[in-house]
């Protein structure tokens, strides 16, 4: 009962959507977020029958599939297209040109100049195309499609990310994911950041490459870090402006309190490393895959590999394929305590906290984190080979749990709460608050309560709230310090 009731909290909204064309496919999937991976899940991680999608040696059709779904406009910002024997995409979008979808393209120097970029070459002259200058701080590694952010109907306004370039091996035998984010809002993030790039604002307009910026000449994107798709938080983020290595990578991987699932292509940041360590000491359970291009004299690859153990795994260089993902899953196991996904086009480097032009989201959804652990204990499998570890669900029968000093110094109780009774929230005066703001959303997303907080103890007007479920996000000088759950009964 509790967890069909949080799937359907969830992961509910739109139905059940099926989508077929020559020019791709989006497989059929219940929600506003969406997930796939490129090798064999293990579904016995799967909880009430929510089993992730596989999609055998066709990950990027997903994305040909959202292109083709295109009414008025596409904006791309892609490391590297390589064309190759099946490929959609580029009939995909070259499609969309001929119907008059306006599309902006955004490619990668380096790959442009080593002649990688062959499937951009191969597109329509009337899609717009820019390459980052050779004068960027670093590479342009975002790998992002934002499909109708001006559409006037904003349920067709979609995000696509994850890890994947675009060749042969990244679709039919790299280790990567996708996710897809059905939030006008969220695409209208992304599209400013674009925009900075490509130096204007007008779709169906060449780049104006004298005000575009990319790696450490960026400015800031904005400051709405948080979004609430579906009654899920998700957290954005745009390298190097947004100090991603220490204000979201390090603090994610502190709340994992219970599980956590590192997935990496490159990881060279010690600091990180350690940070996984230091959670497994304070008795989490902590696993890691890594790929054998972070083996080269890296001190974060010796620290996992020697302090993890059992519970550490390479793809050896020997491989055919490499393991591409570039993601973190705190506290699948534990549906009450914030279980988040952070992943995209970052790999756990300095080049991409400081200099590279890169994405990441965090996505606060216990579905989304136990698609992505059924993912991760397939790889393992595969790799190791060996079975994950069952981690018992700490949070009791009502998926809800009070937070205590110990998960941030951030408490909210009682929680369950009675209907109508007075609801309290308690803050440490250790964490520092400046122009804080607690906001609760229903399960449709509406905002049903905002108020202002202190260090004091502060009183959440719930009296006029009905029953159900509700989550709260905790916001401190604009950024989200705490999110979570809140049941009233």
């Amino acid at each position: 009962m509790k967890r069909t009731f949080i799937f359907l909290l969830i992961v509910m909204i739109s139905s059940q959507l099926t989508f077929a064309q020559k020019s791709g496919t989006v497989w059929p999937m219940k929600g506003l977020v969406r997930c796939y991976f490129a090798q064999p899940i293990d579904a016995s991680f799967a909880v009430d029958g929510n089993v992730a999608i596989q999609t055998p040696n066709a990950i990027l059709d997903s994305v040909a599939g959202y292109i083709s779904r295109a009414k008025k406009t596409v904006d791309i910002c892609q490391y590297e297209y390589e064309t190759f024997s099946g490929d959609q995409i580029g009939p995909a979008l070259n499609a969309a040109a001929a119907r008059g979808v306006k599309i902006r393209y955004i490619d990668d120097y380096s790959q442009t100049s080593a002649g990688n970029n062959t499937g951009v070459t191969a597109l329509s002259s009337s899609i717009y195309k820019e390459t980052s200058p050779s004068s960027a701080s670093g590479i342009t590694h975002n790998k992002f499609v934002i499909v109708d952010e001006t559409y006037y109907d904003s349920t067709k306004a979609f995000v696509v990310t994850g890890s994947p370039d675009w060749d042969k091996d990244m679709n039919t035998g790299d280790y990567n994911n996708i996710i897809i984010f059905q939030s006008k809002q969220l695409a209208k993030a992304y599209t400013s950041e674009f925009n900075i790039m490509w130096g204007d604002t007008t779709h169906g307009a060449a780049a104006n490459t004298s005000l575009a910026k990319f790696g450490s000449a960026k400015p800031s994107w904005g400051s709405q870090h948080a979004f609430n798709i579906g009654g899920s938080i998700v957290d954005l983020y745009f390298s190097p402006t947004d100090g991603v290595e220490t204000n979201v990578i390090q603090p994610t991987i502190a709340s994992a309190n219970i599980d956590c699932y590192c997935g990496m292509f490159t990881f060279s940041e010690s600091t990180a490393a350690t940070d996984l360590v230091n959670q497994k000491t304070a008795g989490a359970t902590v696993y890691a895959i890594l790929d054998q291009y972070s083996s080269g004299g890296e001190a974060a690859y010796s620290t996992l590999q020697t302090d993890l153990g059992a519970h550490f795994a390479d793809n050896p260089s020997s491989s055919s394929y490499i393991y591409h993902n570039k993601y973190l899953i705190v506290n699948p196991s534990a549906p009450c305590d914030d279980p988040k996904v952070l992943t995209g086009s970052h790999n756990w480097t300095s080049s991409a906290n400081s200099d590279n032009d890169e994405n990441t989201v965090v996505v606060h959804n216990d579905t989304i984190a136990r698609f992505y652990l059924q993912s991760f204990a397939g790889d393992f499998k595969t790799l190791k080979p060996a079975t994950l570890a069952t981690v018992a669900d700490p949070c009791g029968t009502l998926g809800v749990k009070e937070l205590s000093i110990a998960d941030g110094g951030i408490s909210i109780y009682p929680n369950p709460a009675a209907e109508g009774t007075t609801v309290y929230l308690n803050i440490n005066p250790l964490v520092k608050l400046n122009n804080a703001t607690l906001t609760m959303y229903n399960v449709m997303g509406d905002k049903r309560y905002e108020s202002p907080v202190s260090n004091q103890h502060n009183i959440i007007n719930c009296s006029a709230q009905a029953k159900g479920m509700y989550f709260y996000q905790l916001v401190n000088d604009g950024s989200v310090i705490k999110t979570g759950k809140l049941l009233i009964q």
